[in-house]
């Protein structure tokens, strides 16, 4: 596959920032000295080229990389047999050593003790590890984390990701138009590895077109609501944000409540915040008038409010991860709709025993209330009523 072909084989032929790169080969170079964090984090988005810097880094420093994918050992003694003798012994070659542990958020709450393995490993190691992951505050992870210093790598620039497949298309043959890379390099989204199996997918003619590129459709049937919020906060081109939503099982009601919910998490200037919301306030008048006029055709202004509207509402790009949180509106109308469900099931309970309305029979439940503090009573009228735990619960939580 191309994406191993034209891996960098040195830092210089690494499309990514320059910042990281010199951050990561520094503390490489300092390990020895005794520096306070042992082992160190890299973590983004996948595609991001976390693997291939690690191996280019080692390369540059003329060092062997021992390598292991945290997320396919399953038990405490699969992550033992692989790591912890690489962490003791000299490379074969006497070369100095590199240590990766690839996809550390992998493992999961079940990985048995794995995480409790790499910690220990990390304070007896003779050389430096290297761990990566797509999310450094999974929360599996937390106590290797506090362990290592965190480097984040983000996403690839658009226009290195072109450069990129300009450069493989010349060492291929491959003719191209110029903006059919530029298509390829925008709809990966910085993910330098999705960019090259697209070109690879459509170059097999000898020739990468627009048309060729329209071809492709999109990467995924269903994109992740994170994933999407991600794109509309940080990128700063209509072109990128429009398309973020598409592909997502959220109805427009339930992403413009995830977009509300995480702006003020996101962006930080007062300025930014009030021209987001003020794009929201518009996106809510457009389904207003969708809503009672049944005019469906309102729905592309709906999104463009909240994906265009918002991404473009800031300055410039926040830097750094943001933890997007679930919307307290969708799950305060979920909390009171189970709860109204709950009363209305009792209320039905309560009116067939007694021959009284379903209104009637829920204005009861106080006193039943009171009833169950006698548990001799309370256990006759669950009988009596046929009441679920959850509805005994909700009596006595009334």
């Amino acid at each position: 596959m191309w994406t191993e072909d034209y891996r960098p084989e040195t830092l210089s032929a690494f499309k990514g920032s320059s910042k990281t790169v010199n951050e990561v080969k520094n503390w490489v170079e300092d390990w020895s000295r005794g520096q306070k964090q042992r082992c160190l984090l890299l973590h983004g988005p996948p595609g991001v080229g976390k693997t291939s810097l690690v191996h280019a880094l080692a390369n540059d420093l003329d060092r062997d990389v021992f390598e292991t994918n945290a997320s396919e050992a399953r038990t405490r003694q699969d992550v033992e047999d692989k790591l912890e003798q690489a962490a003791k012994q000299m490379s074969f070659s006497g070369k100095q050593k590199l240590i990766l542990v690839d996809e550390v958020d992998g493992m999961g709450s079940g990985d048995r003790g794995g995480t409790r393995v790499i910690n220990r490993v990390i304070k007896e190691t003779r050389f430096p590890i290297i761990l990566t992951a797509n999310d450094a505050y999974d929360s599996s992870i937390r106590s290797i984390r506090n362990a290592c210093k965190v480097v984040e790598l983000g996403n690839v620039h658009t226009n290195s990701v072109a450069a990129r497949l300009r450069d493989i298309c010349e060492e291929e043959g491959i003719e191209y138009e110029d903006g059919a890379l530029k298509s390829i390099a925008r709809r990966a989204d910085g993910d330098m590895r999705s960019a090259i199996n697209d070109l690879e997918s459509v170059a097999s003619a000898g020739s990468v077109t627009k048309e060729d590129v329209r071809t492709l459709g999109y990467r995924e049937t269903e994109r992740d609501i994170f994933e999407a919020l991600k794109i509309v906060f940080k990128t700063t081109t209509a072109q990128t944000a429009s398309g973020a939503t598409d592909g997502l099982s959220e109805d427009h009601g339930e992403v413009f409540e995830w977009i509300r919910e995480n702006v003020p998490k996101e962006y930080e200037r007062e300025r930014d915040v009030a021209r987001a919301f003020d794009s929201l306030s518009k996106a809510d008048v457009f389904r207003g008038r969708m809503m009672s006029r049944q005019d469906w055709a309102l729905m592309k202004y709906v999104y463009s409010m909240m994906t265009v509207g918002v991404a473009l509402a800031k300055d410039e790009k926040y830097s750094g991860w943001t933890r997007y949180g679930y919307p307290s509106r969708i799950r305060k109308m979920g909390q009171s709709k189970a709860a109204r469900e709950k009363r209305k099931s009792i209320g039905e309970k309560i009116g067939e025993e007694l021959h009284v309305s379903v209104s009637e029979a829920t204005d009861m439940i106080p006193f039943l209330q009171i009833l169950f503090e006698h548990e001799d009573w309370k256990a006759n009228i669950v009988e009596r009523l046929g009441l679920e735990e959850k509805e005994v619960e909700f009596i006595e939580s009334f």
